[in-house]
Order: C-alpha cells, then structure tokens, then sequence
C-alpha cells in the first residue's frame, strides 16, 4: 500500500531525480567548483572531490532521503515522528528547524545573486555588452550593484517567477515543471559545451581542468575538496528530507540518489569546462564567483559572434538552475507551514516568499550603499562557515547514532546487506568527524 503525504508523493522517480539534481547542480557548479579545481591541483582535487563525494556526502545525502521518507512530513515532523519510534530525545527536532531555517538564509542572498543573473540575461540579449573592454565590463558591474533601482528589477522579476511556482503542490505542477525544466538545463548546457568548443580555447579548458599540477595540490586543496563535497548535493537545508517525503514506495532510494550525484558532477565537469575554455581564449586570468560570472563572462561573451544571443542564453541557463535550487530551498519551510498551521499552501508560499523579498531588499540597501556589501557577505559566511556544517553534521549525528537500523532498512529494501552496512559504518564513524574538520577549518584557517 502506497503510503502518502499531505503534499501526495512523486508521480515518478525521475520527478524525484530532477527535483534533487535541481538543488544539487546549483551556483557553485558555474562559479566555484572550476576555480577550486584549477587552483588546487586539477585532476588530483577532481579525484579528492570524487571520493569524499562517494563516502561522505552521498551517504549523508542517502540518509536524510531516508528520514524524510520514513517520517512522510515536513523535516520536523519527520524527526518527531522518527523518535516517537525510536524512543530518542524530543530535543533532536531542533536539527531539521535549524536546517529549514539555514535553508531559507541561503535563499534570501541566492535570490538576490539570481536578480543580477535576471539582469545581466536582458543586458546581454538586449546588445548592452556588445564589443567591450574587460575593463568596461568590471566598471558595468560597478556601476549595477550601486544601483538599487536596476537590482531591485532583476531581483523581483525573479521573485515574480518564483511565486506561482511556490504556490502549486511540488509533487503535481511544480514537480511535472522540474520534469521538463531540469532536461532543457542538461540540453542547454551540452549545447554550451559544443559552443566552447567551436569558439573557445577547448583544449585550454580541458587542460585547465583535467591536467595533474601536484604542486598545487596541498591541505588546503584537501579541505576544500571535503567542503564542496557536502556543499554540491544541498545537504543539510532539510530539502532532501522533505523530497524524500515525497518519495514513493516501490523504487530503490539508493539508485536515485546515486544518479543525483552523477549529474551533479557531469555537469560540474561540463559547465567548468566550458567556461574556462572561453575565458582563457581571451587570455584573462580566471577568477572565482562574481569577478568570473559577472565580469570575465560578459565581456567574453560581448566579443563573440552572436555574442549577445550565446550570453543571454548562458544567464538563462544560470537563471534556471537558481530557480530550481530556490524552489528545494523553500520546500522544506512551505511544507512546514502547510501541515503546522491551518494556512493553505497558496497563503503560506505567498508570506514566506514575501518575506524573502522582504530581506533581500534590506540586502539591496547595503549592497548599493558606499563601501563593502558586509550584509550580504556576512550572510553568506554565516550560512555556508557555520549553520550549514552545523545542520549537516547534527543531520549525520542523527541518522548514524539515532536513527535505528530497523527503521533504514525499512526504506532501503533494495539495498544489499553488505552495502547497507559500510552505509551504516561511514554515517557514524567517517561523515561526522569530516563535517567537524569543514567546520573548524572554515572558521579557523590559521590552523
């Protein structure tokens, strides 16, 4: 007998695959991973990356499927409902608040990074960038952020998009949406790739990638493998838990979560590729995070043929995977508010994401002020530093130590023994004292 939710469930375990490659892809796989990799070592920090992916964060990820499918609820519900089977501390039901809560932080300055991408997507298709200095594209961007006007459009044009999208059942529109949605993001992206490679240096990016630079590849390149390890899959923001929710019975959660994680990196090799094969075919020094997205990007792309047509189509793509990844990260608190409070869902999307707005407009203000963004930045270092490990590690705690076996291996029926059981080893004895090292490292590099 199917087991259901106030939400329903997935009409199909491909909706669950491209719901969760939505929010694994995310930003970091455009404007973080190729900068690590080409500073750290290349091919040696692909394959550090690869294995924490495959003993550390999958098996985190697998778990916190796994509680939401066991509990059938919002990741507090599910939590309560877990230790009223278990028989643990009622207190355990703060880690999934904490995770909704560190989710919607991180939506606030995403949704307003997604606003710059809005704009730059119209700049670009509307031949603003055309033909420019690397100089004049740095200035551009100066010039954007201290407008509170222009920010405010492309930040609220993405707010509008999101919205509706917010307000239909994530397992009926919205969920059919990330069916479609998450395929043109792939499609988008090989035809990005084949672009790069008629246009661009390809063999420069493959090498800028792939190539074996063992004297850049020391501690620090090891932690930060570790780090966008857990960061890439969206752990620790309760939005796997609450898509395992919606999970459906009869279909192996293991091999689902797998193949998240293998597009996640395929795209995140794909899209580093191909960025850096256009950049360095212009000779610029590849930057990290914005400097790359909205500086080096733009005026390569204002100087290819049709040029404008490629860049407003890239914004697009970028722009798209911030959609998806906003949605996973609103989820969580959306379906808490459905199933805590008399509130239909509709009202509940409408106040939480006008809340958002609400705060990314005070970010606005500091951003387009004289001096450094410290709200945003702050924000952001608060989220990623602290309350993210904190969540994921208090996440891993639960299901290694907590969670009892039974309860597992109740939804991992298609798992084999001998597999369950390293899942089991790694949870509680690996991924916890690696979430503590991201977490002290983070914050305390000197050491």
């Amino acid at each position: 007998m199917q087991r259901d939710t106030l939400q329903g469930v997935w009409v199909s375990r491909w909706t669950f695959v491209a719901a969760a490659s939505g929010l694994a892809i995310g930003l970091g796989n455009f404007w973080r991973f190729p900068h690590e990799v080409g500073h750290h070592g290349g091919l040696l920090y692909i394959l550090a990356y690869l294995a924490f992916l495959l003993i550390l964060a999958t098996p985190v990820m697998l778990a916190e499927v796994v509680m939401g499918s066991r509990g059938r609820a919002n990741p507090e519900t599910a939590i309560q409902f877990l230790n009223l089977e278990s028989g643990s501390r009622p207190e355990w039901r703060l880690v999934p608040v904490l995770a909704m809560v560190t989710g919607l932080l991180i939506l606030v300055h995403m949704s307003v990074i997604a606003g710059w991408v809005s704009s730059y997507a119209y700049y670009l298709g509307d031949h603003k960038l055309g033909a420019i200095s690397i100089e004049f594209a740095a200035e551009y961007f100066g010039d954007y952020v201290q407008s509170k006007e222009e920010m405010l459009k492309g930040f609220t044009g993405f707010i509008l998009i999101l919205l509706p999208l917010a307000m239909m059942r994530m397992t009926l529109a919205t969920g059919q949406i990330l069916r479609l949605l998450v395929p043109i993001i792939l499609i988008a992206l090989l035809c990005m790739a084949y672009a790069a490679s008629q246009m661009g240096n390809f063999p420069a990016g493959l090498s800028w990638m792939l190539a074996v630079r063992p004297e850049d590849f020391g501690p620090d390149a090891i932690v930060s493998a570790l780090g966008q390890a857990f960061y890439s899959l969206g752990i620790g923001v309760g939005a796997m838990m609450i898509y395992g929710a919606y999970f459906p019975d009869g279909r192996s959660i293991s091999r689902q979560v797998g193949a998240v994680a293998i597009i996640d990196t395929v795209v995140a090799l794909v899209a580093g590729i191909s960025i850096y094969a256009l950049v360095l075919d212009y000779n610029i020094e590849p930057g990290n995070s914005v400097p790359l997205l909205f500086i080096s990007l733009p005026y390569v792309f204002g100087n290819l043929p049709f040029g404008d047509l490629l860049g407003g189509a890239f914004f697009i793509l970028v722009g798209l995977v911030m959609l998806c990844s906003a949605l996973a990260l609103l989820e969580p608190a959306l379906a808490w508010a459905v199933e805590k409070t008399p509130l239909p869902r509709w009202a509940a999307a409408l106040g939480l994401v006008f809340a958002v707005w609400l705060a990314g407009v005070w970010l606005i203000d500091d951003v387009a002020a004289p001096g450094a963004a410290t709200r945003l930045f702050f924000l952001n270092r608060l989220t990623s530093e602290l309350l993210l490990p904190l969540s994921a590690l208090g996440l891993a705690l639960y299901a290694g130590w907590v969670l009892r076996d039974v309860q597992a291996r109740d939804e991992l029926y298609y798992c084999k023994p001998r597999t369950f059981w390293i899942w089991r080893i790694l949870l509680r004895y690996i991924a916890p004292p690696a979430i503590v090292a991201v977490l002290i490292l983070a914050n305390f590099p000197q050491l």
